[in-house]
């Protein structure tokens, strides 16, 4: 029975045990007997190696040497070369013998143990698939009974204590082999441990001697040495104390000194010897515990020479703020102090802390000095309202002035200023911004003392180099752009301010003059701060041209409703012509237009039509009526605008274009279309209307270009091609004037043609009545009415217009007199024609008489002459 069929439980096989004692006794042996029967088949177990230990003496045995030749017993070998090479040629073969049987034994020992170590490795490998895997677990423990119940069906222990006892046996058998396979490496490890062990032991002796002999050599030869060398470095390190106490007696004495300088204002010297007396702190007395606190004394009095600095600086470089004179140029005490403040200030690298201190103390001075200022101009304005009160109304003297007093308590600053006339807010204006131009020219003045402070520094033999972790040419450099950024931020403020002021009138219409005054006087004050700052602002600049936009939009309005008021009350009669509107349309609307009380008048306005090269080519003459004497009044205004207010010029031209077309399409509307029939209460529109509008647009159309001259004068360059909106403008007028002259000779047409109608319904053109040989009611009618209109127009309208429109009115006759003639000429008889030969005659004669009218004018009616 192997050990593939015995009982031993294995992975994969079922163990069942007996119930009664004589099978389990039978099961022992069993499995005994299997279990050696199946060790002795694949190696031994522990109990055979124990108990037979001769069965491996031949693997511990030498091999057996070969008997030696018998002829060596009788050789007697001595040292020759000769004797040599006998006993090599008889021992040859003996030793060959004995190295291949030593090596033929290496190998085979080589090669037994390789079979060992693979036979162990199968043994091993067997084992470990007989024991169970619950037996290495790392959580194996046999107190757990959970193990022992999953491994058998069977809860007998005494089976379980062998199958405990077989896996142990297997255990420790396979131990014992991967031992004895390693025995030679672990022997050779402990020997060479147990070398090391005896080579340090050695080496510890021979320390242990060494410092024995140092030791002693330290003891006799350096311990003399040291002695001396200690003796000398005392003194040296008294000599050392000596001079550290005069050091800080020295800077004992050098805070009081301190306080003595700052007493007497002497900065420099106290910050020199702040500073020397720092650097001995740093450099010589460091660690020292008595003088400890000394550096930080020293720096609460170089803070507070600090802020004395800055103060005497502040209060030099602003200076009596609230006077009236404040001085511009800082005089050369003033200026040296203030130098020698800026130089210490610098020393400390405290330069940029001193402009932002000076920036804080400007601001807070700059509000106090408007409040001021403005609180003490509003002051006398009203006490000069009192007093001329009191002048006026002695007995109410009292009165008044306690009810203007709570007036005064009642109401604010700002509704003080906006009730002031306008007159006396130019002039709040012309005295604040030189006075503030003042304080901002002493401000910028004082730039310069900080560069030479710079300097001053320098010459004292101080080089721009870093101090306190600080560089002083990086500190004048903060501090000069901070002071510029001040110098800016200033001018802003107080433009912040006027623009407030001018904000606080915003309601007030102002009229061209009282705007050109305000304005000019804001204009020098932001040119000047500009110039003085090198920098555009762009906030009072902006409010102003608010103010400006108010204004023009305000006085467009206004003239809007006064030229249309003036348009369609206009009865189109003529109208008188002042000299001053002369003036102005010779003067190409250059000269200010002003009223005068007594003014010479004609019916007509002239214009010299200029030339080629500059030379006059005639004058025009123009029969105007009020609304037009009124549109050149307003043109002359709006050019008035464009030369002091260039700011809206392109704003200007725009409202002035509107204005043109406004009258251009009201007039229309008016004349041509009738409207003043029911606007104005006119019966009809006459000649005169029409020829009056006609002169009106005419001496527009002539003023374009010289209007266009004007405004080219006030524009920039890159508006000039605003100008060419006026062309538009021409062309509208033009054709506006053409309608009208049009209308008149529509007017002739219409009587004409009503004339000759009733000539060819007369009975006698029917042939039914003898005709008169005279000329008709009709044709003279027509004839008068034609030479009415001709004289009319030729006091009115220009010659060469006149007789454009009668050149026309000629054809007109013509083509009219033909048409309605020619029938009744062709079919009648001879005293028809007689008859109408004498009414062509009679037309002819009184339109040839005519000025303007050609001889040969109507040649086609001489066809009808008898």
């Amino acid at each position: 029975m192997d050990a593939s069929s015995s009982s031993t439980p294995r992975t994969g096989q079922k163990y069942t045990p007996t119930s009664s004692s004589t099978s389990r006794a039978a099961f022992s042996k069993s499995r005994t007997a299997s279990r050696s029967s199946h060790m002795l088949q694949i190696g031994q177990n522990l109990t055979s190696v124990i108990n037979s230990p001769h069965q491996y003496d031949h693997q511990f045995k030498m091999p057996p040497l070969p008997s030696p030749p018998p002829q060596l017993a009788n050789e007697v070998l001595d040292s020759t070369r000769a004797a040599m090479r006998k006993y090599e040629r008889l021992m040859g073969p003996y030793a060959s013998v004995y190295h291949a049987e030593k090596s033929r034994q290496r190998f085979a020992s080589v090669q037994k143990q390789a079979e060992q170590a693979q036979q162990a490795e199968k043994e091993l490998m067997h084992c470990l698939k007989t024991v169970p895997e619950v037996y290495f677990r790392p959580d194996f423990s046999i107190q757990d009974k959970k193990f022992f119940s999953d491994l058998s069906e069977r809860k007998d222990k005494m089976v379980l204590q062998d199958k405990l006892s077989y896996y142990l046996d297997l255990v420790e058998v396979n131990l014992l082999k991967q031992i004895c396979l390693r025995a030679n490496s672990v022997l050779t490890a402990l020997q060479i441990i147990q070398k090391l062990h005896a080579d340090v032991a050695a080496a510890c002796m021979q320390i242990k001697s060494i410092r024995e002999n140092i030791s002693r050599l330290h003891t006799h030869l350096v311990t003399s040495v040291v002695h001396v060398l200690r003796s000398k470095r005392r003194g040296v390190n008294t000599q050392v104390l000596k001079e550290k106490m005069e050091l800080i007696a020295t800077v004992a004495a050098a805070q009081s000194t301190v306080k003595t300088l700052i007493s007497t204002s002497d900065y420099a010297n106290a910050l020199n010897l702040i500073s020397s007396t720092k650097e001995i702190l740093k450099r010589d007395l460091e660690g020292v515990n008595c003088v400890k606190n000394m550096e930080q004394k020293l720096n609460q009095q170089a803070i507070l020479i600090e802020k004395f600095v800055t103060s005497g600086f502040v209060h030099m470089a602003i200076g009596d703020s609230s006077s009236k004179s404040v001085s511009v140029k800082l005089d050369e005490e003033t200026h040296a102090q203030m130098s020698q403040l800026a130089a210490n200030a610098l020393k400390m690298g405290k330069m940029a802390h001193l402009v932002t201190s000076l920036g804080a103390a400007v601001n807070k001075c700059v509000k106090q000095t408007i409040k001021e200022f403005i609180d003490d101009f509003l002051t006398k304005v009203e006490h000069a309202q009192q007093n001329g009160f009191a002048k006026e109304i002695d007995e109410k003297k009292e009165d008044s002035k306690a009810e203007m007093n709570r007036k005064d308590d009642n109401s604010s600053r700002k509704e003080k200023i906006k009730n002031l006339e306008h007159r006396k807010f130019v002039t709040l204006l012309q005295t604040f911004f030189p006075h503030m131009m003042r304080f901002v020219r002493r401000l910028s003045n004082v730039e310069g003392t900080l560069t030479n402070g710079a300097s001053l520094l320098q010459s004292t033999g101080n080089t721009i180099e870093k101090t306190e972790g600080e560089d002083y040419a990086s500190d004048l450099k903060s501090a000069l752009k901070q002071y510029k950024a001040l110098l800016s931020s200033t001018c802003e403020f107080v433009h912040g301010r006027a623009s407030n002021l001018l904000l606080t009138r915003k309601n007030i219409s102002l009229g061209l003059n009282e705007l050109k005054d305000m304005s000019a006087t804001t204009n020098v004050f932001i040119s000047d701060s500009e110039k003085l700052c090198n920098k555009t602002f762009y906030g009072l600049r902006g409010t102003l041209k608010d103010r400006t936009k108010d204004f023009l939009k305000t006085f467009h309005e206004k003239n809007v409703l006064s030229l249309v008021a003036s348009l369609e009350s206009e009865l189109w009669r003529q109208a008188d012509v002042p000299r001053e509107f002369q003036d102005l349309i010779d003067s190409g609307f250059r000269r200010r237009m002003t009223s005068k009380k007594e003014s010479k008048v004609s019916r007509v306005i002239f214009f010299q039509v200029p030339g080629q090269n500059g030379t006059r080519s005639g004058f025009l003459k123009f029969a105007l009526v009020s609304s037009t004497l009124i549109l050149l009044k307003m043109i002359s205004r709006y050019i008035e605008c464009a030369a002091h207010l260039k700011v809206l010029i392109s704003d200007i031209l725009i409202k002035l274009k509107k204005l043109l077309l406004l009258f251009n399409s009201k007039s229309c509307g008016l004349v041509l279309g009738a409207g003043a029939i029911q606007l104005a209460g006119l019966k009809n529109i006459n000649v005169t209307h029409l020829a009056l509008a006609s002169q009106s647009l005419g001496l527009i159309i002539s003023q374009i270009p010289v209007i266009r001259s004007a405004l080219l004068a006030h524009l920039p360059p890159k508006h000039h091609v605003l100008l060419e909106e006026f062309n538009s403008v021409s062309a509208d007028f033009k054709e506006h004037q053409r309608e009208i002259f049009k209308k008149l000779v529509q007017i002739i047409d219409q009587l004409t043609e009503a004339a000759m109608r009733n000539l060819s319904d007369a009975k006698w053109a029917q042939g039914g009545d003898k005709p008169i040989f005279e000329v008709e009611k009709g044709i003279m009618k027509l004839l008068r009415q034609t030479s009415s209109m001709h004289n009319k127009l030729s006091s009115l309208i220009d010659q060469q217009q006149r007789d454009s429109i009668f050149r026309q009115i000629a054809a007109v006759f013509s083509r009219v007199t033909k048409k309605h003639i020619g029938p009744i000429w062709a079919k009648g008889d001879a005293g028809v024609k007689k008859k109408l030969s004498i009414q062509v005659q009679h037309i002819l004669s009184r339109l040839r008489s005519l000025s303007g009218i050609d001889k040969s004018a109507c040649k086609e009616l001489e066809s009808f002459k008898v």
